[in-house]
């Protein structure tokens, strides 16, 4: 059973959303606080039933409600005028794809109406509770959502209850934040005990694991220990002692550990777990794991390490894997076309680009594709020379370099300029471009985003020397810098290393800078003094 949609309603930043998912893999891509962990999280939910390897009816809580219907009900409560028509829900959906295995779970019991299998977690207001709830709004002690009188159900589109032990769809987590041992490390050692041992092996196995415990217990050193406690502690007026505990006959497999080349696994790198967990994971049977989700798989992984990762990911077509990531690699080596952009509430495909551009990026897997996609804001310009000096000037007016405020200064070729503004569109992402005019401006500039400027002038624009003979950077910047001898001076002083510009005349400097395009904007870059800048660049970072 595999998902191709997922409905969210009321969880958490996600107020009503409908996300199309791929059969393979799917790739959360957002800054932070965009809600790729939350989207892992409520699969685990609505699929396991669990949050964090526990109950999520144990763990919830108020918060878990969307953040504005949360201040919404808090409101209305705080105005005894108004009155409580309903209060809040979480509704949660998976829609499985239409196969004879899952018929089981088919019917119309969803919020789309559709006749198909799936699965459905409500959360919602228990009337069983009306009265109470009556009672204590009356009296003034509701303060927020009052979860205590809430019940959670898993149903599927049959409005049948879901028993998650007979459940056909089995949710692995790998969590790459963590240090410790993983479930996928637990099941593949009792895997290998049962597969490999025969009933009397194990029988012979729980004998001696008990023998152990037993001579454990039977030690002088710890007789002796409890007979000290008996006499000098007590607890409820009884006497302790301490023992190995009684456990069912298979706990020993339990405390298996495995070791890799000598190294118990507990002790080993982080990054190297993470490979072995995963590995583990995706060594399970589709029976037992069929739906992955990874947390950022980069996480201590070198880039070997990754590459081998991927390739697993990518070979496995039996699983359906959901990945939070930040790395370009990731996301261009997987696929591209299986990116599902996260940003500012907005969820939508990468490849609901049109094909072209989709064509573009998958053409040029070297792009920061990721890096566009998680910076807030992005200045797009055509090489290194323009990227540092559009850097330096930033830092000359504000203080600061562009991305620490979260601007990103992405050099990419003129061609693709119209590729990103594609991308900036879809995501609604404000977007700057710095571009030579090139001695044409109503061809290179006007004519070549018209159709942009005039449909998303809000939030994307094109900023150039509107001087035609100054055609690229470097006459440009020249321009600025040359109107007054103090000026001038000073720029050619920045532009030196020792001395070697400060004779020099206009006609020389400008051969220079075009012919030492790195070098010059470097030495800009790093001087302690600051240069003027063309009109043109100072709209584009104001």
């Amino acid at each position: 059973m595999k998902m191709n949609k997922l409905y969210i309603r009321n969880y958490r930043m996600f107020k009503d959303v409908l996300i199309e998912l791929n059969s393979g893999c799917n790739i959360f891509v957002g800054d932070n606080n965009s809600g790729k962990s939350t989207l892992l999280e409520i699969i685990q939910v609505l699929l396991s039933g669990k949050i964090n390897n526990s109950s999520f009816e144990r763990q919830f809580k108020a918060s878990f409600f969307n953040y504005e219907s949360r201040f919404n009900f808090k409101e209305i409560i705080a105005d005894p005028s108004q009155k409580i028509e309903e209060l809040p829900s979480i509704i949660v959906e998976a829609y499985f794809e239409n196969d004879s295995n899952n018929s089981e779970y088919k019917g119309t019991n969803n919020e789309l109406s559709e006749d198909c299998p799936g699965i459905r977690m409500s959360v919602e207001f228990n009337p069983d509770y009306s009265s109470a709830f009556q009672t204590m709004l009356q009296n003034g002690e509701i303060y927020d959502i009052p979860v205590e009188f809430y019940k959670v159900s898993w149903r599927d589109f049959g409005d049948n209850p879901i028993i998650f032990r007979t459940f056909p769809v089995k949710v692995s987590v790998i969590d790459t934040t963590q240090k410790d041992y993983d479930s996928a490390v637990n099941k593949f050692i009792n895997s290998r005990i049962t597969n490999n041992l025969s009933d009397d092996e194990k029988v012979h196995l729980t004998r001696a694991y008990r023998k152990m415990k037993h001579e454990f217990n039977n030690n002088p050193n710890v007789i002796a220990l409890n007979e000290r406690l008996s006499e000098e502690e007590k607890l409820d007026d009884k006497a302790i002692k301490f023992g190995m505990q009684e456990d069912v006959l298979e706990s020993w497999m339990n405390e298996v550990s495995i070791e890799v080349e000598n190294i118990p696994f507990e002790d080993m790198g982080f990054g190297t777990q993470n490979l072995i967990k995963m590995e583990l994971v995706f060594k399970q049977d589709s029976d037992k794991s069929n739906v992955v989700l990874f947390e950022e798989p980069e996480n201590n992984l070198a880039f070997g390490n990754m590459s081998r990762l991927i390739s697993k990911i990518n070979q496995d077509e039996n699983k359906q894997v959901f990945i939070s990531t930040h790395s370009s690699f990731v996301a261009n080596k997987i696929g591209l076309k299986n990116i599902i952009l996260l940003y500012k509430g907005n969820i939508n495909h990468l490849n609901a680009v049109n094909p072209d551009t989709m064509e573009f990026f998958k053409k040029l897997p070297g792009y920061g594709t990721v890096r566009f996609l998680l910076a807030e804001k992005v200045i797009l310009v055509e090489g290194p020379t323009d990227e540092l000096i559009i850097q330096r000037a930033y830092k000359d007016a504000y203080g600061k370099q562009p991305i620490e405020n979260g601007v990103d200064v992405i050099t990419v070729d003129s061609l693709a300029f119209k590729r990103y503004c594609d991308l900036a569109i879809l995501v609604k992402k404000p977007l700057r471009i710095i571009t030579d005019n090139d001695g044409d401006i109503q061809r290179n500039i006007i004519d070549k985003y018209k159709d942009y400027i005039m449909a998303h002038g809000d939030l994307i624009e094109i900023h150039y020397e509107t001087n035609e003979t100054l055609h690229t950077l470097e006459p440009s910047i020249l321009a600025v810098n040359s109107v007054e001898a103090d000026v001038f001076n000073k720029f050619k002083r920045v532009i030196s290393k020792r001395n070697s510009m400060v004779n020099k005349n206009e006609t020389e400097i400008e051969s220079f800078m075009i012919n030492n395009k790195a070098e010059w904007g470097m030495r800009v870059f790093d001087s302690e003094e600051c240069i003027e800048y063309p009109a043109y660049i100072k709209d584009a970072i104001r």
